[in-house]
């Protein structure tokens, strides 16, 4: 519409109204850019910080405690404990098998293993990349999980390119790294712990999240100076061309406002002559002059407009257009590499049939609770990051759209609301807006919302795995106690029946006396011995809860993980056809030096809106 605003301004109309709408549209292209460029760099961000969060997870079940667990009151007791009980469970195996049947493994280690009816996964298969041979019994769960940890980080680093693009600073992504560290805060008060966890252990995990957390914000600043080195896109900064884009935008609409108020004063004035409703000839002479002063500034702002309008579509075409062709050519890269880590992410998740904790990393500790809490941390910024992403794309594609229609002259923007529309772009509209066309139309087809659907049941397992946890320490706990309580009795016990059998005592009590005595005796040893059942009892039903534990932990871990990987990779694969498409459809454009929208055109056009 860029000479349209100009041979429209005779006319009045609504031009002011849509130059109006055209700056208030890209003024808000401004912003959803910004958001877009927040939400790309937050979602990277949020990809490394799970890498961290399972290899924490990882180091938990396969080093020894970390020193900041001397400090945790219990801990010592409890390790101790463990070791004991540990011993007891050593030399069991739990195989869950799909008909619930149980196995017995030699070798020492506790093994949970899930007899799945995958296992027949092509050998060889490649897709992107190599993943490391499989054994022949099947991947463990802890070294699958290391294993994955790297293509998180491809996963992440796949997106520095598009931030590059979209000129994200070290002040916009400082201002939602804050974001993060607050929403990951609020995530960790908001878990409800159950009374078995106490103040102090809380206030441990809590300090750990907080220090990893810091810890990874060194990668975002780090990140983002690798950015600024880059500069821009090749065709030229992204925010800049639009921030031009609104000035121009701006003053077209101040100067059509003031041309159309020009207009208006000249009509009346017109008006005014045609019907002779002035005074003398003195008078009528000097409104003439004033209508033909008023006419030359009409034709001033006229060609002002045009100039203007001309600029406009020189910036819109010759750099905005490349620009968001670049910018699509960067997604099209990215969402390769994010299909390529995810698929082999899926396959090697796919391949767990067991889980072998070490010998301290069986039995669930305050370094399992803060790791898994980090974890589920971390799973909610991911799907929250993952939203807000999708949601800043189709804004910015939606409003780009919304200042790009402007340009077709408002009698074809009837057809808008139909698929024929897409000719009517095609003829009358710039190019650009049948990409933006394609590209926000193709993005509601995206399978977003299975994405979301995997990562919220996710983060749902491992908060039971959490729970679970917690109610495994808070069993130990009363085992422990019930432990304590009996050696205290059979010290007294013992203590007293020693006594009793010393013979100066043994000579100087009656028979009466001794028979009582032994009584009494028999008696508390038979408490003592119901005292031991129950003491059994409780640290079988703890052995129970640490068999419970490791099923769900490879379950949960297992499937969670599978899912969500097979999701994203589904969403990786629409989303690089997506770019790739509107690639190829840009390039046919170039080539045919017209848009590739036309009115009989071929089917290969055609489906360049698909």
């Amino acid at each position: 519409m860029g000479g349209c605003v100009a041979s429209k301004l005779e006319e009045g109309g609504g031009v002011v109204a849509i130059c109006r709408e055209r700056k208030r549209q890209l003024k808000l292209a401004v912003e959803k850019r910004y958001a877009l460029a927040v939400a790309h760099c937050k979602y990277s961000h949020a990809l490394f910080a799970v890498a961290a969060a399972v290899d924490f997870f990882v180091a938990g079940y396969s080093s020894p405690p970390k020193p900041y667990e001397e400090g945790i009151p219990e801990l010592e007791e409890e390790e101790e404990e463990s070791q004991r009980v540990g011993e007891q469970v050593e030399n069991k195996a739990v195989v869950v098998e799909d008909n619930g049947g149980t196995e017995q493994h030699d070798g020492g280690a506790e093994v949970v293993k899930v007899v799945d009816e995958g296992d027949n996964v092509r050998e060889g298969e490649q897709k992107g990349l190599d993943v490391i041979d499989t054994p022949a019994e099947g991947r463990e769960l802890l070294e699958a999980l290391k294993d994955i940890v790297d293509l998180f980080s491809r996963a992440s680093d796949s997106a520095k390119d598009v931030s590059r693009m979209l000129d994200a600073n070290k002040l916009q992504m400082q201002s939602g790294l804050e974001e993060i560290k607050e929403n990951s805060t609020k995530l960790i008060e908001a878990i409800t712990w159950h009374n078995s966890t106490s103040s102090s252990k809380l206030s441990s995990c809590k300090s750990l999240v907080a220090s990893r957390s810091k810890g990874s914000s060194t990668w975002t600043e780090f990140k983002n100076d690798l950015f600024d080195d880059y500069g821009g896109m090749d065709s030229g900064s992204h925010s800049l061309t639009l921030e031009r884009l609104y000035a121009w935008e701006k003053k077209l609409y101040e100067q059509v406002k003031s041309g159309d108020m020009t207009r208006k004063l000249y009509e009346k004035k017109c008006s005014r002559l045609k019907h002779h409703d002035i005074g003398d000839n003195e008078t009528i002479d000097k409104t003439r002059a004033a209508v033909k002063d008023l006419y030359a500034r009409i034709l001033i702002a006229i060609r002002s407009a045009e100039s203007i309008s001309k600029r406009i579509q020189i910036l819109r075409d010759e750099e905005l257009q490349p620009q968001i062709v670049e910018l699509l050519k960067g997604l099209m890269r990215t969402w390769k590499i994010m299909l390529e880590s995810h698929e082999t992410q899926h396959k090697i998740l796919f391949e767990v049939k067991s889980f072998a904790g070490s010998a301290y990393g069986k039995l669930s500790n305050n370094s399992h609770i803060c790791a898994t809490l980090q974890l589920l941390v971390e799973l909610q910024n991911w799907h929250a990051c993952f939203k807000e992403y999708v949601v800043a794309q189709k804004a910015y594609v939606e409003t780009l759209h919304g200042w790009l229609i402007k340009f077709v002259v408002p009698e074809e923007e009837l057809y808008s609301r139909s698929r024929s529309s897409a000719a009517s772009y095609g003829v009358n509209g710039p190019p650009l807006l049948m990409i933006c066309h394609d590209w926000l139309s193709s993005m509601e087809k995206l399978p977003d919302t299975l994405v979301t659907i995997a990562l919220r049941s996710f983060t749902k397992d491992v908060r039971a795995l959490l729970n679970q946890q917690v109610e495994e320490q808070k069993q130990k706990r009363k085992a422990d106690s019930l432990a304590k309580e009996l050696d205290r009795r059979i010290r007294a016990f013992q203590k007293t029946e020693s006594r009793f059998l010393e013979p100066k005592l043994a000579e100087q009590k009656c028979e009466t006396d001794i028979e009582h005595k032994t009584e009494s005796l028999t008696e508390r040893k038979e408490q003592i011995d119901m005292f031991r059942r129950k003491v059994d009892m409780e640290r079988e039903k703890h052995q129970n809860y640490v068999q419970e534990t490791q099923r769900v932990t490879l379950n949960g871990i297992q499937t969670g993980f599978c899912s969500v990987f097979d999701s994203l990779a589904e969403f990786s694969r629409a989303s690089q056809k997506l770019y790739s498409d509107l690639v190829t459809c840009s390039e046919n454009t170039d080539k045919a030096g017209n848009p590739a929208y036309i009115e009989g055109g071929t089917k290969d056009d055609e489906n360049c809106s698909r």
